[in-house]
């Protein structure tokens, strides 16, 4: 019985090293149209693991084909779906470098921001609710900076508005962040860097509810260092806004839009 186990174990693994074998050389050996077609094929199913695997070939073993705007554009899509952020990142700054020109740069920039974006939106911190803007946010800043270049660049693009949504969002937890920074700075008596960090918050983000928070930390903190002017200054503006209306930022969802408008040959093709 052991003997029969252990043939049955070396049967599987020699019909795995064969798998990978044919798998590799299929992909050495197919042409540029056989292996795009594939990739697209396993896009479309889902089946992004394969898909990346046909569009890579496509890629590196015939640059410069007519595939390989489409199969880089791909590949932007099928890496970010299979959460594979570093090599959807790197795609994409592969593909404004190709295409500097290409009427698709608007997908490239806004897949760029959808990619920060989720960087900074770790899954974990989702499951045990914790708030994201406590945390680093060189990955949100990069994205807000990525939306803010498509907006500027494409407004007409079918993706602005929902790059205008995701700013929104981004701006709300930079705020907070800042927040949470100026709380930190006051609760250690530290009322020159408090002030500063709200300023700072007036500047960037003066319509941020979390602004408007943080400027009772900023009159204290005059009222700390003896600036009388300066508190009661603070002091008129939280009385003219005291009875300002936020309205409530949720999260933006996954965006539906990449399932929809995706790029093609020619331009971008609605998906039925």
């Amino acid at each position: 019985m052991r003997k029969m186990k252990s043939f049955a174990v070396a049967a599987l693994a020699a019909l795995a090293v064969v798998g990978c074998s044919s798998n590799n050389k299929e992909v050495e050996q197919a042409s540029v149209n056989e292996l795009y077609n594939k990739g697209s094929s396993a896009l479309q199913e889902g089946s992004f693991t394969d898909s990346i695997r046909y569009l890579n070939a496509v890629t590196t073993r015939f640059p410069g084909s007519t595939y390989q705007e489409q199969a880089m554009l791909d590949l932007i899509y099928a890496n970010y779906k299979a959460q594979d952020y570093t090599a959807t990142l790197m795609t994409i700054d592969s593909y404004l470098n190709q295409f500097p020109q290409s009427p698709n740069r608007d997908y490239a920039v806004y897949m760029a921001g959808l990619t920060n974006l989720a960087t900074a939106d770790n899954a974990i911190q989702d499951f045990f609710g914790i708030d994201r803007s406590t945390r680093e946010n060189t990955s949100l800043k990069t994205a807000f900076s990525n939306f803010q270049s498509l907006v500027r660049a494409f407004p007409q693009s079918p993706y602005s508005q929902d790059a205008l949504a995701r700013m929104a969002y981004i701006k709300d937890m930079l705020a907070r962040h800042e927040l949470d920074i100026a709380k930190f700075y006051y609760k250690r008596d530290a009322y020159v860097a408090t002030a500063n960090r709200v300023v700072g918050m007036l500047q960037l983000y003066p319509d941020a509810k979390a602004t408007y928070d943080a400027l009772p930390l900023m009159r204290d903190s005059y009222e700390k260092m003896g600036l009388k002017t300066l508190a009661e200054q603070t002091q008129q503006v939280i009385n003219a806004n005291q009875n300002k209306q936020f309205g409530e930022v949720k999260k933006p969802e996954e965006p539906s839009l990449i399932e929809r408008v995706l790029p093609w040959f020619g331009g971008k093709k609605e998906q039925q």
